[in-house]
């Protein structure tokens, strides 16, 4: 057996990180997790961390969770997986109606995969299917500039993130863009005020434009998560869709970031009543504690396709695992059950709290909250406005796990993602020790 202690310098021997500078990670000395519990994770050498990032975005009720270990373990007592070309599992088909109940009405048809990135290439596909019925031309996407959709070669192609996306785009079809709403980093000099007006006007003009070239259009509801916590004004979302579906061009809602809860509603989509035509969902279904998704569509969509092309020549080896759908069904049992999502209301007071002490700094800008999720700006010259380079949020995200704090900075983007199960001293500490880390940064450069 390996001693533990040298588990960080075998890492560096074997293995290559996604998302992680390859020089900078040989260079540093790992955190090797052991454990977890609720919204706290622990390393090899005892250290306990709250978990500030969900462990990027997927743990939903917390580390360990009761109902949600039991249901696996239960699973385990039956099969731990069977294929899903053929055949059929009792798990998934009531996870599926379960899924039906709490989407947008009428969406009563899914398509199972294995990470977010995989449920929007299958809405792309199925969408390309239908359009191309009375479009045969139609075989562009449209999507939004800073936009993030996954890593494999359809969603890089919809996405919108230079520094994610572009070294693959001479394999990928890249998409027809238009402005992220981004009320404070406008690129068109729109007034904040009108955003949600004026900014879907150029996105929807565009689309008109170029309706008949386009197979589908892709958005992530209210938040553009990777895209540095864009919040989006309310209204941008309805007009867009409103116009998308005037065209009968299906819409495509990726809520793999924005799902079960984190927005303050079930769906993202549903704060402004907006059904699309296919809803991507992934990371939190199964609380953070295995690998699955799913694509959501009509009963409406399942009887085109299945008249032609009858067949969907697109799938996975690991297509609704059992222990993922028990996860994933315990997890909806939990959500629906407990009071994760109501008590959002009463946990933002701690963020208002924390936007009153960021905004004393002059290095501070853009606070921004939507549901349970925290972001704010670093800009070392306040007069200048220029982004915080890659060094000083290095140093922050340092000083806030030698606190106890794991985050996980997005350019000169901070933020929080809690667990939706954090106790309010524990998001009150998040804070605190953000705010601290920060301050010493400051101190130190």
């Amino acid at each position: 057996m390996t001693d533990k202690t040298d588990i960080a310098n075998l890492d560096k021997k074997w293995i290559l990180h996604p998302f992680t500078p390859i020089a900078e990670w040989e260079q540093d000395t790992p955190v090797v997790i052991v454990r977890g519990e609720g919204s706290r994770i622990v390393d090899d050498r005892g250290n306990s961390y709250l978990d500030g990032t969900s462990s990027l975005w997927v743990n939903l009720l917390g580390h360990r969770q009761p109902e949600i270990d039991r249901a696996i373990r239960k699973q385990l007592d039956r099969i731990a997986h069977t294929t899903f070309l053929g055949l059929t599992h009792e798990g998934a088909v009531l996870l599926a109606e379960e899924l039906a109940h709490h989407a947008p009405k009428g969406l009563d048809r899914v398509f199972y995969s294995d990470n977010g990135s995989t449920a929007v290439e299958i809405a792309l596909k199925l969408s390309w299917l239908l359009r191309r019925k009375d479009h045969p031309g139609a075989s562009r996407f449209f999507s939004l500039d800073r936009a993030y959709h996954g890593d494999t070669l359809g969603a890089v192609g919809v996405g919108g993130i230079e520094r994610f996306h572009s070294p693959f785009l001479p394999l990928a079809k890249e998409s027809l863009k238009a402005p992220a709403p981004d009320c404070f980093r406008c690129p068109l000099g729109l007034i904040r005020e009108r955003c949600s007006i004026d900014c879907a006007d150029v996105a929807i003009s565009a689309i008109r434009q170029h309706a008949p070239d386009l197979a589908g259009v892709i958005l992530e509801p209210r938040l553009q998560a990777a895209g540095g916590m864009i919040v989006w004004p309310e209204g941008y979302l309805s007009r867009v869709a409103e116009a998308v579906q005037g065209l009968e061009i299906p819409l495509i809602l990726d809520e793999v970031a924005t799902g079960f809860g984190r927005t303050g509603a079930f769906f993202a989509c549903q704060l402004e009543n907006v059904t699309p035509d296919f809803l991507c969902v992934g990371k939190g279904l199964t609380g953070g504690y295995l690998p699955l998704a799913a694509t959501l569509f009509s009963d409406h969509t399942y009887h085109r396709l299945r008249e032609d092309p009858g067949i969907i020549y697109h799938g996975h080896s690991y297509t609704a695992n059992p222990l993922a759908v028990a996860a994933a069904r315990a997890t909806l049992r939990a959500l629906s059950d407990g009071e994760y999502i109501p008590a959002i209301v009463r946990k933002r007071n701690i963020f208002s709290r924390m936007e009153r002490q960021l905004k004393a700094l002059p290095q501070i800008d853009n606070v921004r909250s939507i549901g349970l999720v925290f972001a704010f700006d670093i800009f070392p010259d306040p007069g200048r406005k220029i982004p915080a380079e890659r060094n000083l949020m290095t140093l922050i995200e340092k000083q806030a796990q030698s606190r106890g704090l794991i985050i996980r900075p997005l350019r000169n983007t901070l933020y929080l993602i809690p667990p939706l199960s954090v106790s309010d001293n524990e998001l009150s500490d998040m804070g605190d020790i953000l705010l601290a880390s920060v301050r010493k940064a400051f101190r130190s450069g």
